[in-house]
């Protein structure tokens, strides 16, 4: 039985620790506590340790998730990883409990937020895939199939919402319809 691939990619418009950020941090804990209890949710990447602010660092370790990468579209300003970019990785039973956690709850609320946090991207902000049951997911493989999206658009290997496939690389017909966010 597959399930479905999450990866999110954004680019903050100030650093993760800044106080122009405070409401996105301070709403962060909570979202990441719906998705965990949302039906169809599985599981997300987490590292094996974590960072003392509770941000991702490029090259950090999460097990069975592998290192955390980034798309070629970032590039840090400063330092080794200037705390501006915001990744997540998670498995879903399937696209619908995706669909329904992504634009429901709390997190609609934060997607409508999300010029006040993040850069207008030139890219897709996100990518599903299907994957087998015994296959985790990698940060290298969201943030290339992330990359595929962006250069080739949708295919069964590499998808959003709006351009289902189905786990047998179908399209999956009607196409989701996200809920506007304004």
């Amino acid at each position: 039985m597959s399930r479905i691939a999450l990866y999110t990619f954004g680019i903050l418009n100030a650093a993760a620790k800044s106080d122009e950020l405070a409401d996105f941090r301070a709403v962060a804990p909570a979202v990441y506590g719906e998705a965990e209890r949302s039906e169809g949710f599985i599981a997300h990447a987490v590292s094996v340790r974590p960072d003392l602010y509770g941000k991702s660092r490029l090259g950090q370790d999460f097990g069975p998730w592998g290192v955390y990468v980034a798309p070629r579209f970032y590039q840090p300003g400063g330092g080794d990883d200037d705390g501006t970019m915001i990744a997540t990785l998670s498995l879903w039973q399937d696209t619908d409990a995706a669909w329904s956690f992504v634009y429901g709850g709390l997190h609609r609320g934060a997607l409508r937020r999300r010029r006040d946090w993040f850069k207008s991207p030139e890219w897709p902000g996100y990518v599903l895939w299907w994957v087998p049951h015994s296959i985790v997911p990698t940060w290298r493989e969201g943030a290339g199939k992330l990359e595929a999206l962006h250069d080739n658009g949708p295919r069964a290997s590499g998808f959003d919402f709006g351009h289902r496939y189905d786990a047998e690389g179908q399209p999956d017909l009607p196409p989701m319809r996200a809920v506007r966010s304004a």
